[in-house]
């Protein structure tokens, strides 16, 4: 039969078939174990461990082929022995370059093309570490991070810390118990975060940015810590993003990793390495140590010089003491000598003004003795107008002349507006008084008639 290409066909593959020939032909390809290069990504461990192994573009970071693997359980104690005897520099983790030993295999059932892992090759690894450990290194130098965080002063007195750890693990403790020991009052607030593992990269970042929200006031210094471990464990600490943060930082960071021997690159950057969190911490203690030390030994310095200059004054004042004790008699001499002479000087002063004084008395009181008598004559005719102007002026001689003087409640009435009829008034005269009940009132016109009717009469 022909198909619709017009090639003739002799035989129909079932699935299984198909992959099973596949399968062969892949055997017949690869017929011995290969070494397969690549980096690690989605590595499960349930067991046997299950990875995907790729290969990106080498400038682009962009992914360019993938192939799934396997390490059975048989197989993997081996592994994890081959690792180990590389001084355990590294674990089996995403984003590391590996070199494999493989099978290449496909699995008929699945047609799922798949490589099962027999063996690895650490020095590979390691290689490719380093050279992506310099390459960050090199980065970081070019960026000017290696300097950056260590150009931030370090204060003289580092009390407020922000600790970066596992809380609870022994390196918390060891760096907490050697402030404690201190004496010191340091003020620390801890972030809880994973220090190994593929969470160590998000946790660590988190914290760095949470302490570098605060203000500058507020915090003096930030420390990461950790214990003990394999050059793998510490590996995580190459990481670029965790050095990038580190460098940015606006606080100075102390690394105390508890390494012995490697240095990471999280160290380089820092402001302070140390190699244990005892060693942070002591590192701490020390700098508010020296300048405790520091403060005593200004004190010590401003009693001795108090004192010095306390002794000094006291010796110019013995001296001056000296000299006035010379001085004073000699002093006292010359200005008794002069105060005699003011004071011949003064009582002739004195004496010649009070003989002015009293020939001006013996003047003046000859004069009053010519005008004396004038003096009296005038001030007797003055009292004499006085007298007369005071008896004309006298109510009683008005009264005398026919006048009379109208009160009402002891107040002399002027108006007739100021009664009405029915009010007690009282009539001063010359002799007596007289008390009247207003009748009735007349005006001022009518008085003036009948005035002048009495001048006619």
């Amino acid at each position: 039969m022909d198909n619709i290409f017009g090639l003739r066909t002799e035989k129909i593959y079932t699935i299984l078939e198909l992959n099973t020939a596949v399968r062969s032909l892949i055997r017949m390809e690869f017929p011995n174990y290969i070494w397969v290069c690549g980096e690690i990504q989605d590595l499960r461990d349930r067991g046997a461990i299950n990875l995907n192994l790729v290969q990106k573009h080498p400038e682009f970071d962009e992914l360019v082929a993938q192939v799934k693997a396997v390490i059975f359980e048989n197989v993997k104690p081996q592994i994890v022995k081959r690792i180990k005897e590389a001084d355990s520099a590294f674990e089996l983790k995403k984003d590391i370059e590996v070199k494999l030993l493989c099978k290449v295999d496909l699995y008929a059932k699945t047609g799922s093309f798949s490589l099962t892992v027999v063996d690895i090759d650490p020095i590979y690894t390691l290689g490719k570490m380093a050279q992506s450990r310099q390459r960050i290194i090199e980065e970081l130098r070019v960026k000017g991070y290696l300097e950056r965080n260590k150009s931030i002063a370090m204060p003289q007195l580092p009390l407020r810390i922000d600790l970066i750890t596992a809380v609870d693990s022994a390196a918390y403790h060891d760096f907490v118990d050697e402030l404690k020991k201190s004496s010191y009052g340091f003020s620390l607030s801890v972030h809880d975060c994973y220090m190994q593992g593929k969470l160590v990269e998000t946790s660590i970042l988190a914290a760095l940015e949470q302490c570098n929200q605060r203000l500058k006031e507020e915090l003096d210094a930030i420390v990461i810590s950790r214990g003990g471990g394999s050059t793998a464990d510490l590996s995580c600490f190459d990481n670029k993003r965790i050095a990038e943060a580190i460098a940015t930082s606006k606080f100075p960071i102390i690394c105390a990793l508890g390494h012995q021997i490697n240095t990471t690159i999280a160290d380089l950057v820092a402001h302070t390495s140390v190699k244990t969190p005892t060693k942070g911490a002591q590192f701490l203690v020390e700098r508010v140590g020296a300048f405790v030390q520091e403060l005593n030994n200004l004190e010590e310095e401003i009693l001795e010089k108090a004192q010095d200059y306390l002794s000094d004054a006291t010796k110019n004042l013995s001296a001056i003491t000296v000299k006035i004790d010379a001085l004073l008699p000699r002093y006292f001499k010359v200005h008794t000598n002069d105060l005699v002479t003011r004071e011949s000087d003064m009582q002739n002063i004195v004496k010649s003004f009070l003989a002015a004084k009293r020939r001006g008395l013996v003047t003046d009181a000859e004069l009053l003795g010519l005008h004396i008598n004038k003096i009296f004559k005038d001030c007797r005719h003055a009292v004499h107008t006085l007298e007369e102007k005071v008896r004309i002026l006298n109510p009683k001689n008005v009264l005398k002349r026919g006048y009379s003087v109208t009160l009402k409640e002891g107040k002399a009435l002027k108006s007739i507006d100021n009664i009405k009829e029915g009010d007690i008034i009282k009539t001063l005269l010359y002799e007596g008084n007289v008390d009247s009940r207003v009748m009735g009132k007349t005006s001022e016109a009518s008085c003036v008639r009948q005035e002048e009717h009495f001048r006619k009469e």
